[in-house]
């Protein structure tokens, strides 16, 4: 039934907006701050199915798209790569599967605090308390109990997710090792040590020993003194030797408690934001992040960014991608809506297009430097302010790059939308709005800058570069 309730709220709070009526960047600031917080409560204390997490992108998905109601529209990108983060090639918008799991992990680390409380003392009485600690309790527990400690139990290893991502996040930091397994628990370096050496486990003569009954104190002192089932081979012995110089620096402490830390946090305490990051983690190649790192700055209006990103991924309604998704028919109503010449794709509406050409070519007349306009939009922004000194400048170019793009979109629609087909594009009066827009922009997101008008149309590298903290 709760479940129910979760998507009828969602719908709920869209009926009172018009997705349509709101730029794409709006709807992406709308989604990001309000509709993956409205389940947060529910989400904490159950795992939500996963029929009902479908059904919740379901409605995402559409008022970000611009739909509603029954209306349909084209989802130009995957919302898996929606989900990933902004550096990633994604608008940050959350998954809702991970969100659920990395709250769901506060229980985990509520149970990994060496404090008392009602809840965990209620759950002690009803499910038995681990035979060394928490993560045997945990671990000793799936499948008993009731729906909510069930999914406790089960966070670690869930199908289609990282199997163990939690168990391998937390570690002990060791005290008096009375109930720490030397092997099987993670106390030091990365992982347990069996998985780590799992020849020397197997020679072992206390696999199932505490950490403190694998040495003894001398003189104040605590010293390791592991013991094996027969005399080591050479290469044996260097994988020994590589297990003493690990542990040689971590000591019982007499009197004092082992404490679990969240290793993902510096101050060792489990926080969603750290599991969320876990569990969205990919390794993407640097000059991407960096390139989508820029497309995000703030200084632009958001639905300048968020356009910005649809062209780099070429996923806009040019007429050449409604073609390849039937949404035009025919191919020779596919030409350029600038010129009429080429089919209209990103590369030729943007680059290549006689209107966009004569702007480019203005732009870098008006900047004092090259603008190379490669073989495509992506290639060409990555091309933009390279070998310019000074943040400011680099800022400044790419912030021109946008407003290119976006006017040039912008004309572009007009004459498809407004009447205006019969109308020639004056590219002179485009170059104007472009540096009309690029400075309002500019002006009103950087305090700082005390240049005019009159000295951005002239100059504008010199503008920024005679900037304070340029």
């Amino acid at each position: 039934m709760y479940h129910l309730v979760m998507v009828q709220s969602f719908k709920k709070k869209l009926a009172s907006w018009k997705g349509r009526h709101l730029s794409f960047g709006g709807r992406i600031t709308l989604i990001n701050s309000v509709l993956s917080s409205l389940p947060v409560f529910l989400m904490s204390v159950y795992l939500i199915p996963k029929g009902i997490l479908l059904s919740i992108d379901k409605i995402r998905k559409s008022f970000l798209w611009g739909g509603g109601g029954d209306e349909r529209k084209i989802n130009w990108v995957k919302w898996e790569k929606i989900c990933k983060r902004k550096e990633e090639g994604g608008l940050g918008v959350k998954d809702l599967r991970k969100f659920n799991l990395a709250l769901m992990g506060k229980w985990w680390g509520r149970l990994a605090e060496n404090k008392e409380g009602l809840w965990k003392n209620v759950v002690k009485e009803r499910y038995g308390e681990g035979e060394n600690h928490w993560l045997d309790w945990v671990k000793g527990n799936r499948g008993v109990g009731s729906i909510w400690w069930r999914d406790v139990c089960r966070l670690d290893y869930l199908e289609g997710e990282r199997g163990g991502w939690l168990t391998e996040g937390f570690r002990v930091r060791m005290g008096e090792g009375k109930r720490l397994s030397f092997w099987w628990d993670h106390w030091c370096g990365e992982g347990c040590l069996a998985n780590r050496f799992p020849r020397l486990y197997l020679l072992s003569t206390g696999k199932e020993n505490k950490c403190y009954q694998m040495g003894n104190a001398s003189n104040g002192s605590w010293k390791w003194n592991l013991k094996w089932r027969r005399n080591l081979y050479e290469w044996e012995a260097a994988e020994a030797m590589e297990l003493q110089k690990m542990i040689e620096d971590e000591k019982i402490s007499e009197g004092d408690p082992d404490r679990w830390e969240w290793t993902h946090d510096k101050r060792g305490q489990y926080s969603t934001k750290t599991a969320y990051s876990l569990l969205s983690l990919e390794q993407g190649e640097v000059n991407e992040a960096k390139t989508f790192k820029r497309i995000w700055n703030p200084s632009l209006p958001s639905k300048i960014s968020a356009f910005s990103w649809q062209l780099l991924l070429d996923r806009i309604p040019t007429k050449a991608n409604l073609l390849r998704r039937g949404v035009i028919k025919d191919a020779t109503e596919a030409k350029c809506a600038l010129c009429n010449e080429e089919e209209e794709d990103s590369t030729y509406l943007f680059l290549n297009c006689k209107i966009a050409r004569w702007v480019w070519m203005a732009c870098s007349k008006w900047w004092g430097t090259n603008i190379t306009v490669n073989r495509d939009c992506w290639n060409t922004f990555q091309l933009i302010g390279k070998g310019t000194k000074g943040s400011n400048i680099r800022e400044g170019m790419d912030c021109m790059w946008k407003t290119v793009v976006w006017s040039v979109w912008i004309a572009r629609n007009q004459k498809i939308f407004h009447n205006k087909e019969d109308k020639e594009i004056n590219p002179g009066k485009l170059f104007e709005l472009i540096q009309m827009r690029s400075f309002l922009w500019i002006k009103a997101k950087k305090d700082r800058y005390a240049f005019n008008l009159t000295d951005w149309l002239i100059n504008p590298a010199q503008c920024l570069k005679s900037t304070v903290g340029s």
